[in-house]
């Protein structure tokens, strides 16, 4: 099992002198440190790299603050950084990490998710209770705390993340009509844990829906390797 923390110092030395504390409190094994805030021209560089360097490497691993707006992870608007970051992602098979819409980032100006963590596909499923930390950084980024367990040792189903749901969205009749139709076999006290689980499942999947999946966005059609490069030489505007 392998602790990692991720976050953005923005050069704040208090921030860095905190760091060590930090690490050592919450037993991290690895800390990912975000670069500082990238130019247009800077980060299609950035993603021009990002997709060379990648190909074909897994694991892969992308995290830090890419200042992109969407809210496919908890903005309250899209801004044009966030689909080019996604349609680059996307020739990578990267997958979003990021659920619910705790901000990362809380400054003078307001609040945003601009912290993300992407992982290969394959991955993902090892991925384990990613969270954005309430732990004190005298920054006004948050840290960014998840676990990554080792496929061999794990014995849990691959899907086991992809059951969640947006409760706001819940029919509480439909779930009670769903659950009270079904029954539980006798059994093993394990079997039974089972069926149950399989009972609640189907009821909330009938009743609400999905909430924040972890996704792969599939690239456009027009969206090549070669564009990607050529944006590295070329501002967004």
């Amino acid at each position: 099992m392998m602790r990692i923390l991720q976050l953005n110092l923005n050069h704040c030395e208090v921030a860095q002198d905190l760091l060590c504390d930090t690490i050592s409190k919450l037993r991290i094994d690895v800390a990912i440190l975000s670069p500082p805030r990238l130019s247009e021209m800077e980060f299609s560089a950035f993603l021009a790299n990002i997709t060379e360097e990648s190909r074909g490497k897994r694991p892969l691993f992308i995290a830090g603050d890419f200042n992109a707006w969407s809210t496919e992870w908890g903005c309250w608007t899209t801004r044009p950084r966030a689909p080019i970051l996604l349609d680059s992602l996307a020739l990578l098979d990267a997958v979003l990490l990021n659920t619910g819409d705790v901000p990362t980032f809380n400054g003078r100006q307001g609040s945003s998710v601009v912290d993300l963590t992407f992982v290969s596909e394959s991955l993902a499923p090892c991925v384990l209770s990613w969270t954005v930390s309430g732990w004190y950084t005298h920054n006004d980024h948050q840290a960014i705390v998840f676990e990554i367990e080792d496929a061999g040792t794990s014995t849990r189903p691959s899907t086991r993340q992809s059951c969640r749901w947006n409760a706001r969205t819940l029919d509480a009749d439909r779930f009670s009509a769903v659950a009270s139709g079904a029954s539980v076999a006798p059994g093993t006290a394990e079997d039974m844990a089972s069926s149950l689980m399989d009972v609640i499942t189907g009821a909330c999947a009938a009743s609400m829906t999905k909430a924040n999946p972890r996704r792969r966005r599939e690239p456009v059609y027009w969206w090549t390797a070669e564009i990607a490069d050529l944006r590295c030489w070329s501002p967004l505007k």
